[in-house]
């Protein structure tokens, strides 16, 4: 079924509805030949043109010149249709962009471009509304986005993951394991978020291979959804017949459980971001109290510290726990040591007498050492670093050098690659192209939802609504 928004019903409370009529309403929009060379297709550019200059270019035939006698404004959301008749008896028609199947382009193309980018209809209708700007009502892009938008979104996503997929059965069928990363992401920080996202990402390339999508009303608890995401993405990938040798997540004890019960096949790795960012809350807290802050000079070390001795041990479990300890020398200056009958050395180069001097070395008997050691050899750690040493993360960043004045010392900071958005204009024009040929399967009604989701988050009944009235209490109310 096609949707034109001749046909839609205009609903009369909507901001939107502009009846047709002999006087005009404005909100054009069009597209037109730049002086730089034009290109005329939907990707023209467009101005926001007021009503009155509009109808300026109307009020004479552009057939005989003679003035014009009759002229009646439709609007179709932000399409404007004029027709006009003269004193000579000459009719013509003018819109302000062109049909695309008996629907405005332009109202299809603002639809999709709300869409793409991320923005909400409500703040987009919002800022139209206060220039008096027409657009498509709220009804009708909402039946733009269910019948266009979201399959057209739908087919470019199972397209990009197909490809990806089919790269990574070649892999596989040459012998080579695949190597995931995982990690969720909740709508809202805390024990109070309703969404999370799983998602999975491909170690070599860094693409996104898979995501799960978990709502706090299927889990038991909004700590559970994270791990019901693993597992549930996870068992899709396995179902699909990949072939994964490692995967990298967080440290999340119940995904742990899952890892150890249900994929002994697989090796468990932990990103060391996580780690990391765990040392350095537990170095700062203590370095601020009082016996403790001869460590603060040597917090950043320590940190980078940890990374080296992952990304060095190539695969070595004991490496990686023999590299990580080997702080508790090179912090009191010892750079040379016997360790289980073997001789060890620092892998920095040779530091100068001026520099040995300089450094604030702890002591052996310091409380700061004392309380550093018991961090390095943490048991828990120490574990943890044997699932950390093949040096797997979710990013590669690049980083600049900057000095602050807060520190006064220099320091790296993460480079983001700029990201690229011509995706979306190959989204509009598949947008365009469904309207016009219907090339994509109609986007199927989905299928009712589960009566666990269907049920209010709240653990207990809401009770009738006089009662919380009568209860509530204000500044504005004083109880009797």
């Amino acid at each position: 079924m096609s949707i034109s928004f001749g046909e839609m019903d205009l609903d009369r409370k909507d901001i939107s509805f502009v009846p047709f009529s002999d006087t005009t309403s404005s909100s054009p929009s069009s597209g037109s030949v730049s002086s730089s060379g034009s290109t005329n297709g939907w990707a023209g550019r467009k101005w926001i043109v007021d009503e009155a200059k509009l109808m300026e270019l109307f009020r004479t035939c552009s057939q005989c010149g003679v003035a014009i006698k009759d002229k009646r404004v439709a609007t179709r959301a932000s399409q404007i249709i004029i027709h006009w008749t003269c004193l000579k008896g000459h009719t013509g028609e003018w819109a302000s962009c062109t049909d695309q199947r008996k629907m405005g382009r332009n109202n299809l193309l603002s639809c999709a471009a709300t869409f793409f980018t991320g923005a909400t209809y409500s703040d987009i209708k919002e800022w139209a509304k206060l220039i008096n700007l027409q657009l498509p009502s709220k009804s009708q892009f909402y039946a733009i986005q269910s019948k266009y938008l979201i399959p057209v979104t739908n087919h470019a996503y199972k397209g990009q993951q197909q490809k990806i997929l089919e790269r990574i059965f070649q892999l596989s069928a040459a012998g080579q394991k695949l190597e995931m990363c995982g990690d969720a992401r909740c709508d809202s920080p805390g024990y109070s978020c309703k969404y999370s996202t799983y998602s999975f990402q491909d170690d070599a390339t860094k693409e996104i291979l898979h995501f799960e999508l978990v709502q706090v009303t299927e889990a038991s608890s909004s700590v559970a959804m994270e791990a019901m995401g693993f597992q549930r993405g996870l068992n899709h990938l396995l179902d699909l017949g990949l072939d994964i040798g490692v995967m990298v997540t967080d440290r999340s004890p119940s995904i742990r459980k899952l890892m150890r019960e249900s994929y002994g096949n697989i090796r468990h790795e932990y990103d060391p971001w996580h780690v990391n960012k765990s040392l350095k809350k537990k170095l700062a807290s203590v370095s601020n109290k009082k016996n403790y802050r001869e460590l603060r000079p040597w917090l950043r070390s320590i940190s980078n510290h940890l990374y080296w001795s992952c990304s060095s041990s190539h695969g070595d479990e004991q490496e990686c726990v023999r590299r990580w300890t080997s702080v508790l020398h090179h912090i009191r200056g010892i750079h040379r040591w016997e360790e289980n009958g073997r001789e060890y050395q620092c892998a920095h180069p040779p530091l100068s007498e001026e520099d040995q001097e300089k450094k604030r070395w702890l002591e052996h008997d310091s409380p700061a050492f004392r309380a550093l050691t018991e961090l390095v050899e943490e048991k828990t750690l120490l574990r943890d670093l044997r699932q950390m040493a093949l040096f797997k993360h979710t990013g590669n960043p690049q980083y600049k050098y900057v000095y602050t004045k807060t520190t006064q010392q220099w320091v790296a900071k993460p480079v983001y690659e700029p990201t690229s958005q011509e995706f979306r204009k190959d989204l509009m024009e598949d947008v365009l192209n469904m309207r016009e040929e219907k090339s994509l399967e109609p986007w199927p009604r989905p299928p009712p939802l589960p009566k666990r989701l269907l049920q209010n988050i709240a653990p207990v009944p809401r009770p009738d609504p006089s009662e919380l009235v009568a209860q509530r209490l204000s500044r504005f109310k004083q109880l009797l």
